[in-house]
C-alpha cells in the first residue's frame, strides 16, 4: 500500500497561510476593541458636553442681557473657556482615533499617563474618585504612542469602573526598577477573586454584566498582547476588596 504525503514544501506553505490569517484577525480584533474603547469615551464625553453646551448657552444668554462692560466680558470669558474645553476634548479623541500604531517614538512615561487620563473626557473627581499621580521625572520608554494610550485608557476606565460611585482612589505612578519602566493604574475597589485570576487575560472573558454596559471581554487580553508587542510586560497585584495594581513594565530608554 502506498501512503500519501504531503510534500513539506506544501506544509510550509499552508502554516504561513494560517500564520497570516491569524495575525489578520488578530489585527482586526485590535480593531474592534479600539472602537469599543472609542464608545465608551464618546458616552463619557457626551454628558461632559452637554453641561459645557449648557454653560456656554447661559453664559451667552447672560452677557447679551448685560449692559455692564465687565459683566459681559466676564459672561464671555466663560464662554470661551468652555468652548476651549470642548475643543480639547474633541482634539483628543480625534488624535487617539487617527493615529497609526505602526508610529514607535520615544515618550515620557508620566506625559503617556497625562495623555490617557484626558482621554477619559470626564475627569474620575467629578464622579467622586480621588485622583493621586506619583510620577518619577525624565523616564522614558518606546512605544506607539496610540498603542500606549490604548492600553492605559482602558486599565483607567476599568479601575473606575471597579470603585463604587463617588468613592475610591484611582492612583497614576511610574517608577524606575533596574532597567525597567512600570507605569502602574491602581484603584482601591473589588479587587479581583482567586477564581478569576487564572482567566483574567483569556480573550472574551468579562466579568462586566449588562448593568455595567457590558464589555468585550477582549481589553485586558489585547492590552497585554499590545505591551508585549513592544517588548514589554503586564502583571497586576490584587486583593478582595481592597483593590488592583495593574503594572506595565517597560524597557528604559
Amino acid at each position: 500500500m502506498t501512503r500519501l504525503r504531503t510534500p513539506p514544501r506544501t506544509i510550509r506553505q499552508q502554516i504561513q497561510q494560517l500564520n497570516e490569517k491569524a495575525e489578520g484577525l488578530e489585527h482586526q480584533l485590535l480593531q474592534s476593541q479600539r472602537l469599543a474603547t472609542l464608545g465608551t469615551m464618546a458616552m463619557s464625553m457626551a454628558h461632559e458636553f452637554n453641561n459645557l453646551l449648557m454653560t456656554i448657552i447661559n453664559q451667552a444668554d447672560m452677557a447679551l442681557l448685560r449692559e455692564e462692560p465687565e459683566a459681559m466680558r466676564v459672561a464671555l470669558q466663560k464662554t470661551m473657556t468652555c468652548g476651549e474645553q470642548a475643543a480639547v476634548m474633541i482634539r483628543n479623541m480625534l488624535g487617539h482615533a487617527r493615529g497609526h500604531s505602526d508610529q514607535v517614538e520615544i515618550l515620557d512615561a508620566a506625559e503617556a499617563m497625562e495623555a490617557a487620563l484626558g482621554l477619559l473626557g470626564r475627569h474620575p473627581e467629578k464622579d467622586g474618585i480621588r485622583l493621586e499621580r506619583q510620577y518619577e521625572d525624565g523616564l522614558m520608554v518606546r512605544a506607539s504612542r496610540v498603542d500606549l494610550a490604548q492600553v492605559l485608557l482602558n486599565l483607567i476606565i476599568n479601575a473606575c469602573q471597579a470603585m463604587k460611585p463617588g468613592s475610591g482612589v484611582l492612583t497614576l505612578r511610574t517608577r524606575v526598577v533596574s532597567k525597567e519602566v512600570v507605569l502602574e493604574v491602581a484603584d482601591t475597589g473589588c479587587g479581583i477573586s482567586a477564581d478569576h485570576m487564572a482567566r483574567i487575560f483569556e480573550p472574551f472573558f468579562t466579568t462586566k454584566t449588562a448593568r455595567d454596559g457590558g464589555g468585550t471581554g477582549l481589553g485586558l487580553y489585547l492590552s497585554r498582547k499590545l505591551v508585549e508587542k513592544h517588548g514589554g510586560r503586564m502583571t497586576l497585584l490584587t486583593e478582595q476588596d481592597q483593590g488592583t495594581t495593574f503594572q506595565l513594565w517597560m524597557p528604559r530608554q
